[in-house]
Parts: C-alpha cells; sequence; structure tokens
C-alpha cells in the first residue's frame, strides 16, 4: 500500500536507515486517476490519496476486498464486520468517519462505473474479483464526482490487456471455505479480451457471541459467484472503443434459520476514448444495470431459543447511465469539463408477518433523476506551484413514488402517493499543492460536497433481530463542506504524510431512536427511523508512513484520530454533542513485510479499531479490539507459489453490533487457508 501512517515513528527510525543511498529499494510513484478524474503522480496531486497496489493485493492475509481497503486510514463500513458473511445492507462505505448509516458516503468506482447498490448505495465488495484488479485508489476530501462523493472516492482499476495469458487461484481454509478464481487475457491484433470469473463459499461461522447463544443461533454461511468479461478495439492511435458485462450471484444465511438473503444483478458498459491532451481528449462511457435483492427478517425470543418470520422482502431495481468528459492542456492549464447522469427504478415488495401468520404487503418505490455537470482548472503557474479550482451543479429529482398497504395498518393509507422532490446543488472545491523543497510537499483544500437520500432511505423499511428502522419520504439530501491542510515528507527510506480535516455536514441522515412506536414497528420492538440531524462536524487527524530500509523489507503504519459528533439536532435535542453512530475515535494500521525471492515474503499486519456506538443515543457501546493477519508465500516455479494466511491470528472475539436487548454480534474468528497461484 502506499504511503501509510505516522504512528510508530520512532520505533521504525529506531531500525536504523542503511548508510548508502543505492540500499533503498528504487520503486516507481504511483499515477492516479481518481482525485482529478485525469492521470496524475500521487505527488502531483492536491489530495489526500491512497494507492493498494497488486502486490499489496496479493500479500494480505484476508480475503475480501473491503478487508484489505480497512487498512487504509479512514475506510469504514457502516458496521465493522467483514463482508464475508454478514448482510449487504450494513456494506455501506465511509471515510474519515461520514457514515452513521447503512448508506455510502463515498462513491465506488469500477474503471470510473459506480458500483454503489442503485437502490440503497450499499456495496457488494465481492462483485468485483481481486484477480483482475491492477490497483485500488482511496481519495479522500472534495472531489468532482458528485451524488455519493460525499467524502470521497473509492476507484477499482482493472489490468489493462497487454499479452495473452492469464492467472489462476485455488484457497481452501477453516469452515470448509473454498475459493476459486481464474483471469484470461487474450490480444489479437488491435482486440483486446478479458474474462474473469470467480466462484466463493464458506459455510461460515456463529455471530452473536456464545454467552447470547440460544437454540436459534447457526452458522451464517455464504457463497457468490462472479463474472465479468471486456472487449476492447484499438482502431487507432488514441482511438479505441470497448463494451463489457459483469454477472454476480449471492447467496447468504444470516445466523438464524429464518433470516436468509440473495442477489442476482447484471451490469453493462460500453464507451470510447479518443484524442489527447494536447489537442483534445474525450472519454465516453454509458452503463445499465438490472438486479434483484431478496432478503427475510425474524422476530426473536429474548433467550434466543425460538423466532419467527416477521418480514420478507423483494427489491427489484434498474439504473442506467453514462458520463461524457473532454480535457486539454492549455499552456499552464490543463482544463476538463463534462457531465454524467443517472436514473434509477425500484420498489420494495414486502409480506409482513406477526407471530409467523402473514398480515399485509407492502409496496414502496419510486424513480430518481441524477444528473451532473462540472468544469475544473488544473494551474501550474510554476513547477513548485499547482493550483487546481473546480465547479460542480447536480440535480437531484425523486418522481413517481408510492406506497400501497394491502390491508393497511392503523394510522396509515392504503395509498399513498409522494409528491416530487428536487434540489440543485452547487459544488466548488479549491486546492493548492507547494512543492516546499525537493523533499516536503504541502496541500490545502477547500470543498463542498453533496449526497442525495438512497430510494432505500426515502421508503424502506428494515430490521436487525427487534430493532426496525423505518423510512422517511421526507428525508432531505446531505451537504458537506469541509477543508483538509497536510504535508508530506521525504527523508531517505522514510516517506510520511500528515493531514488535518475539519468537515460539517448539514442535514445527515441518521438512524434516530424513537420514544414512540410508529406503525410500521411492531408492538415489542425499539423503533427507528431515518431523520435529517441539522448539523454534524466530522473533524480529525490522519497520519501516514512508509519505511523501506533495504529492498527486501517495508514497514507501513497508519493512525486516524475523529471527533465526529451531533452539533445541532432541534427535533431530537437529546442527541447534540453525542458521537456518531459507529464511529470510533481512534484506529491504526501496522505491517511488516519482508520479501526475498529466494526464500518466502511474509507479511504481518495489525488492525486497531477504538471504541464506538451502536446508535444515536450512545447507550450501546462497541469495545476496541486489535486483529492481527499474517499471509506467507514462497515461488515454487517461475509460474506458480504456494501460500498460507491467518485472518484474526489470536482469535480475538471483537464486537461488530448490538441490538437493544442486548444481543452483541461478533467478527470474523481465526481463520487460516492455504492455496496456489498460477501465472502464464
Amino acid at each position: 500500500m502506499r504511503r501509510v501512517g505516522v504512528g510508530s515513528l520512532l520505533v521504525l527510525l529506531a531500525l536504523g536507515a542503511p548508510a548508502a543511498a543505492q540500499d533503498v529499494e528504487q520503486r516507481l510513484e504511483p499515477v492516479v486517476v481518481t482525485p482529478s478524474r485525469l492521470e496524475q503522480k500521487t505527488s502531483e496531486t492536491p489530495a489526500s490519496v491512497t494507492v493498494v497496489t497488486r502486490d499489496d493485493l496479493r500479500a494480505s492475509g484476508v480475503q475480501t476486498l473491503d478487508d484489505v481497503l480497512r487498512q487504509v486510514p479512514g475506510f469504514s463500513l457502516f458496521r465493522r464486520s467483514s463482508s464475508l458473511v454478514t448482510h449487504p445492507t450494513t456494506q455501506g462505505v465511509s471515510l474519515r468517519g461520514i457514515g452513521p448509516s447503512g448508506a455510502s458516503r463515498a462513491l465506488v468506482l469500477f474503471d470510473g462505473v459506480p458500483l454503489n447498490d442503485p437502490f440503497g448505495g450499499w456495496v457488494y465488495w465481492n462483485r468485483v474479483p481481486l484477480l483482475g484488479l491492477e490497483q485500488i485508489e482511496v481519495a479522500r476530501g472534495g472531489t468532482i464526482w458528485g451524488n455519493y462523493a460525499l467524502g470521497g472516492v473509492v476507484q477499482l482499476i482493472p489490468r489493462r490487456v497487454l499479452r495473452t495469458g492469464g492467472a489462476f487461484e485455488g484457497a481452501y481454509g477453516s469452515f470448509d471455505t473454498r475459493s476459486l478464481g481464474l483471469l484470461l487475457h487474450a490480444a489479437p491484433g488491435p482486440l483486446r479480451l478479458s474474462l474473469e470469473g470467480n466462484d466463493f463459499a464458506t459455510d461460515g461461522f456463529e455471530v452473536v457471541k456464545a454467552s447470547r447463544r440460544g437454540a436459534i443461533d447457526i452458522e451464517a454461511f455464504s457463497e457468490h459467484r462472479t463474472a465479468q468479461g471486456r472487449a476492447e478495439l484499438r482502431l487507432a492511435p488514441g482511438l479505441s472503443v470497448f463494451g463489457g458485462v459483469n454477472y454476480y450471484e449471492e447467496d447468504r444465511g444470516n445466523g438464524t434459520p429464518l433470516q436468509v438473503n440473495d442477489t442476482r444483478a447484471f451490469l453493462y458498459t460500453a464507451g470510447m476514448r479518443a484524442g489527447d491532451l494536447d489537442t483534445g481528449e474525450w472519454a465516453f462511457t454509458v452503463f445499465a444495470q438490472d438486479q434483484r435483492f431478496h432478503s427475510t427478517f425474524s422476530a426473536q425470543a429474548l433467550d434466543r431459543n425460538a423466532e419467527t418470520l416477521a418480514l420478507d422482502q423483494q427489491v427489484p431495481s434498474a439504473s442506467a447511465g453514462g458520463a461524457l468528459q473532454w480535457a486539454r492542456r492549455l499552456g499552464a492549464h490543463l482544463v476538463t469539463a463534462g457531465g454524467d447522469v443517472r436514473w434509477i427504478e425500484g420498489e420494495t415488495d414486502e409480506e409482513v408477518f406477526a407471530g409467523g401468520a402473514f398480515i399485509r404487503t407492502r409496496v414502496a418505490g419510486g424513480e430518481q433523476l441524477l444528473p451532473g455537470l462540472f468544469v475544473q482548472d488544473v494551474y501550474t503557474p510554476a513547477p513548485d506551484w499547482e493550483l487546481t479550482a473546480s465547479l460542480r451543479a447536480d440535480y437531484w429529482v425523486t418522481y413517481a413514488a408510492s406506497r400501497r398497504d394491502t390491508p393497511p395498518p392503523a394510522g396509515v393509507p392504503a395509498r399513498q402517493h409522494f409528491p416530487d422532490v428536487d434540489q440543485l446543488a452547487v459544488s466548488p472545491r479549491l486546492a493548492a499543492l507547494w512543492h516546499a523543497t525537493p523533499t516536503t510537499d504541502v496541500r490545502a483544500s477547500v470543498y463542498q460536497t453533496f449526497r442525495a437520500p438512497t430510494l432505500n432511505e426515502l421508503y424502506r423499511v428494515f430490521r436487525v433481530r427487534n430493532d426496525v428502522t423505518a423510512a422517511n419520504e421526507k428525508l432531505r439530501p446531505e451537504r458537506l463542506t469541509g477543508g483538509e491542510l497536510g504535508v508530506q515528507q521525504r527523508v531517505g527510506p522514510l516517506e510520511g504524510r500528515l493531514t488535518g480535516f475539519w468537515n460539517e455536514v448539514e442535514h445527515l441522515i441518521a438512524n434516530v431512536t424513537l420514544s414512540r412506536n410508529l406503525p410500521d414497528c411492531p408492538a415489542g420492538t425499539t423503533c427507528r427511523q431515518r431523520q435529517n440531524l441539522d448539523l454534524a462536524r466530522i473533524r480529525g487527524v490522519e497520519a501516514e508512513l512508509e519505511y523501506r530500509p533495504s529492498p527486501a523489507w517495508r514497514f507501513l503504519a497508519a493512525y486516524l484520530f475523529t471527533d465526529a459528533r451531533v452539533v445541532d439536532a432541534p427535533p431530537q435535542p437529546a442527541l447534540e454533542g453525542n458521537r456518531l453512530a459507529q464511529v470510533p475515535e481512534h484506529t491504526y494500521t501496522l505491517n511488516a513485510r519482508w520479501s526475498d525471492p529466494r526464500w518466502v515474503d511474509v507479511s504481518v499486519t495489525g488492525r486497531f479499531v477504538g471504541r464506538a456506538f451502536e446508535d444515536d443515543a450512545n447507550t450501546l457501546p462497541l469495545g476496541s479490539y486489535f486483529l492481527v493477519d499474517v499471509m506467507v508465500s514462497r515461488a515454487v516455479t517461475k509460474w506458480g507459489e504456494v501460500f498460507a494466511g491467518v485472518e484474526n491470528l489470536f482469535d480475538e472475539v471483537h464486537s461488530t453490533g448490538r441490538t437493544s436487548e442486548g444481543v452483541v454480534s461478533i467478527g470474523t474468528p481465526r481463520l487460516v487457508r492455504g492455496g496456489i497461484r498460477l501465472s502464464f
């Protein structure tokens, strides 16, 4: 991983730097496209960006993409559990503590195409196989990517097809966990073809703390399959067209016999690229997605020895959109302009049960349209200075929205037609990069960003055991105003970065605990509703460090301090001053890697997550934990290697969630796996 943390600086310096500069590994500086939507070296972009390379992915001791990204300062999911066995609606991503609910406050892209679920905003992290990724870019702070990118952008960059060849990976581990992955590349003439597939399954493990388990608690199993293909035709120098398809399906058990979920999704993409920056570079992309999500929820006895079906949901959704971008170098200016749009249609079709008996149906949903325009100028008045100014305008409209209950519960009309809602948001950004010395860079930026509520937040009810969260069709978009100041320093084999940030979010959407149940909350449940908080403030410091004393050794560290609190909430004044749910004050990651092709490659990673609260009222604490992962690999031929990895080496029991009746969810126990990798 590129540039990680300042914590443990004195310990690393005590190891000593080599006397001769030639002992320091020479490495190419990563090129990123996410912060400015243009290719730039990381040292040339005035943004806080971390790059996870292909080597980092191979050396990681974990199995899922989100677990790899937890090593990046500021990256987290709504709940602290891995996507390995957790419900997909808990897999929304936040950066720098902006995210007290399941919807993502960061945009996730795969080669420029959004992966955020069109209906709910969460992310299926297993949808893109790891084998075919070249690098991952995590850009924190303000960008010009529009909706969802409230706190930043995570972009997955696939390997480019350079020759005919491929790769294979097979692994087996604890809890009957097995995985197979295959990547094939072909390069006949001007045509570039890529085909990739992955099949994964695990019998899973119990996800409730042992002291609270009952007869209904079983292993949470998980299995998924994904296949994707891409074709690119290079018609002439600087001119190419491409098309691709991604298919994903998953089936999960959520820890009790009656709680399951499954998803089936298709994603189609096409586009073209033409020209260059000297004459005008054009990029055009279109995409379409069709998806069906199904989930069940149960009511559970306090002793956890019985459960009854409470809710059965089918969520069909569709999405389509595209982006057009133009860029050109004009003297000292690099100008970019363009626009993007996304249309979404979706609804939740529900069967509601009481005591295990069917009582009614509920259908709710609508459509959204989210177009945006942007312009950006990257100005280099002198070799030591880079100034970036951008302006983006987003229009959000939700329309054709309705709800139908048959028969309706008391206090709810049988049919409701919600009025159309729209809003225009203008998001400016100013940033500066100063190369103060050949080894010192100073960055500063101020910005505004925007996120519209999803159809899921507006219209879908969900349940976690006996805690019910109701929808709210009156939600307003979130609006962030922020800034950051950072410095990057290089001293021989040591490279560090320190960044302070301050973000204020108006109308932040949170799951607010109510004193009186709504009609959608059955008797005996704790009732919450998605509501806008007038103002939340998230401020903190992130530190990153990388130390390479020799070509064989690399040390990484990352630390994040986050103070995320509710500042103003007139409808719920008791929340003012409370910490945002699920956001710890302290997190840090330490990694040591040793690589010698004659022997073995070894990587050890430790990750600390501090105390947090499950709920907005700060009455359900989640304790801190420290996990250690290990990966060991050895080349056995010039085209193959064997590997073994351990997640949670010391089998630490760590809490990932807590319900109002005291049921504690726990994360991944010790998981051992081994396998082979082939390249050809």
